[in-house]
């Protein structure tokens, strides 16, 4: 299906869409430039395979779909709209009939906007704050998180006791890969500080006093001692399969 992207109430040209990726942004190098200072230089890009389009939205940007903020990576759908500052640019199918005032756009009618609304992916994993100004606030982690007081970290803590380069956390796999940038206060896992540690579901991390719990959606956060309890019994049956492997191999040994 052959795309292209429209821009209601503009005289720019109709942008028409292979399959690759486009970027959007205010660097003079993006495919679609919008020269707008609540537009970052990268702040988001269009991924058009043969499969359809996905929306890739960085943290640090503010995107707007059909009137709905949204984070992360998303599929789009023919008459889509997306508002990136005071720009509006929409998905249009080729061959759909023109709007009223625009070179080339889908009818903006609210039951297709209704029809067309599409779910944002979930993270695999969230950071739930759980002290100070960030408590009860959710930040989606998907891909990798620059923590600290610096105004263009993925996850800003303006914190004087927070280095403004404080932490980097990365997914990877069943785990999330946590290193310390060489703070002042220190990052610490479960209540010991490192320098570079894996954290799971459940698992608290702290920068300095800035307490956060990684929580994978959907799933049910056990107890500390209720962890703890799961966590001994699977080191116990690991010893057990262990113990008996070394039985076998030794009763192996002494037939020969």
């Amino acid at each position: 299906m052959s795309m292209k992207l429209v821009f209601p109430g503009s005289d720019r040209a109709q942008l028409l869409l292979d399959q690759r990726n486009y970027t959007i942004g205010s660097d003079a190098g993006a495919d679609v430039v919008l020269a707008d200072g609540n537009v970052a230089p990268m702040h988001c890009e269009l991924v058009v395979s043969a499969q359809g389009v996905q929306l890739r939205i960085p943290e640090s940007s503010h995107v707007v779909v059909n009137e709905r903020p949204v984070t992360g990576l998303m599929a789009l759908r023919p008459g889509d709209t997306l508002a990136c500052g005071a720009a509006r640019i929409r998905l249009v199918k080729i061959g759909a009939v023109a709007e009223p005032g625009s070179s080339s756009a889908a009818p903006d009618t609210g039951a297709q906007v209704q029809a067309t609304m599409v779910r944002p992916v979930l993270p695999k994993f969230v950071l739930r704050g759980m002290s100070g100004e960030q408590f009860g606030r959710s930040h989606p982690l998907q891909a990798s998180m620059l923590v600290g007081r610096a105004e263009d970290a993925s996850l800003c803590l303006p914190v004087e006791s927070i280095s403004r380069q404080h932490a980097r956390l990365t997914p990877a796999g069943d785990e999330v890969l946590v290193e310390d940038l060489g703070s002042a206060n220190g990052t610490w896992i479960n209540g010991k500080r490192i320098s570079r540690g894996q954290a799971r579901h459940g698992d608290e991390i702290r920068f300095d006093k800035e307490r956060f719990q990684l929580v994978v959606p959907g799933q049910v956060v056990l107890p500390p001692k209720a962890r703890a309890i799961r966590a001994g019994r699977r080191w116990i049956l690991l010893a057990t399969a262990f113990a008996a492997s070394a039985c076998v191999v030794v009763l192996v040994l002494l037939r020969g």
